[in-house]
């Protein structure tokens, strides 16, 4: 599931710093829409350095160029930040995620810039000190992430009160353990965002929820400004949680880190290519996979922290949590949320 916006040529451009990644993106020298496109070169050999929330971006010089305009993403579409007459810029207390910036010479002309070509795609991830003190696991797969500026639940069930603080619901697949109407109402709120398989669209109709946004298998999209991955989740040799019926796990970044939840499925070969911080994994067996399946898949996709979930109620029992961790690599950090 890892993006994929390097041309062969430039993978050797890729660059890690504190555990944050900037590359190269696809499309290179695209023109920025609305800007009179030049004969100047776009910069190259962009750049960046990263120190916590700040970043500086550095390219190299363009002959002709007058000055530099720095452009990033917002709402769909690259958008002019700053004009520079250097060949660097830098850039203070970024929001947590990722973060897309492009460059282009400028000319002057009739006393006004005009831009070039746009650099290669720079994208930044800024992720906040690694922990998961945000996060909550009450039953079963019913998951809380706090974010710095939202809250994500998957898959309420046997939620205690009424919270509703739910900015985001993920339902993973309909079963009832997933897809509770009475724990929907306990945690949501009148601006929550639904979020489910293209296959659950009746369910939630019948329950009043017409306004969902569906996912189908391998599908990407940004949610609420959070970047969301479908994962196929399905059973490769039990007939619970079957292939056809497009039910999904998700890999959703917030706050520049990863987190890979599940939902019910055996380990397949989709789920092995996932590339998380976190892993929310089933150890109950039975209906998904077991304990030592689960800890085989963690040490195959290597996260930061691995989670286990859907054991000790329902399915599965206490002591499955002391055979996955038994089993999971000692770099690899397993936090029990659940007992």
């Amino acid at each position: 599931m890892r993006k994929r916006r390097i041309a062969g040529a430039l993978l050797a451009a890729v660059m890690m710093f504190g555990g944050m990644v900037y590359l190269p993106a696809e499309n290179s020298a695209v023109v920025i829409q609305s800007e009179a496109a030049g004969k100047l070169a776009a910069p190259k050999d962009l750049k960046v350095s990263v120190s916590g929330r700040n970043i500086r971006i550095s390219w190299s010089k363009v002959k002709g160029a007058s000055a530099y305009r720095v452009y990033t993403y917002r709402n769909g579409k690259f958008v002019k930040l700053k004009n520079v007459k250097t060949t660097s810029i830098g850039l203070s207390d970024l929001p947590y995620g990722e973060q897309r910036f492009k460059v282009a010479a400028l000319v002057k002309k009739n006393k006004k810039y005009v831009a070039q070509k746009a650099s290669e795609e720079i994208t930044v991830m800024i992720a906040r000190e690694f922990n998961t003190d945000n996060i909550t696991v009450n039953t079963q797969s019913s998951i809380r992430i706090a974010g710095s500026d939202v809250v994500v639940r998957f898959d309420p069930f046997r939620i205690s009160g009424n919270p509703n603080d739910a900015d985001i619901i993920f339902f993973t697949h309909e079963h009832y353990d997933h897809f509770s109407l009475d724990d929907i109402e306990r945690v949501r709120k009148p601006d929550t965002i639904y979020v489910a398989p293209k296959t659950m669209e009746g369910e939630l109709q019948n329950i009043g929820i017409n306004d969902a946004i569906l996912f189908g298998t391998d599908e990407r999209k940004e949610v609420a400004g959070i970047q969301v991955e479908a994962v196929p989740a399905y059973n490769t040799d039990k007939s619970f949680h079957q292939k056809y019926k497009g039910w999904l796990g998700y890999v959703v970044t917030i706050d520049g880190i990863r987190y890979y939840i599940a939902g019910d499925t055996d380990v397949t070969p989709e789920s092995e290519t996932v590339v998380c911080d976190v892993a929310f994994v089933p150890i109950g067996g039975s209906y998904t996979m077991n304990a030592k399946q689960a800890a085989e898949l963690i040490n195959a996709i290597k996260p930061k922290a691995a989670i286990p979930t859907h054991y000790g109620s329902i399915v599965g029992s206490r002591s499955d949590e002391n055979t996955f961790r038994s089993y999971v690599d000692s770099s690899i950090q397993v936090v029990s949320k659940l007992f």
